[in-house]
């Protein structure tokens, strides 16, 4: 089982990721993040690339 949680602060516009799950470096393909944008915990689908 996997559980993300994806937080703004308005104040500071910054936003946070947190992922927990029983398998070994999910937080590697679950968070995704872009500036100017927002953040998103895809559980669902993960990009297992590697980033070049």
């Amino acid at each position: 089982m996997t559980f993300s949680i994806v937080g703004f602060d308005p104040i500071e516009k910054e936003w946070g990721i947190a992922v927990q799950s029983k398998f070994l470096g999910v937080g590697v393909v679950v968070p995704w993040a872009r500036a100017s944008a927002g953040a998103v915990a895809t559980q669902s689908y993960a990009n297992k690339k590697p980033l070049n």
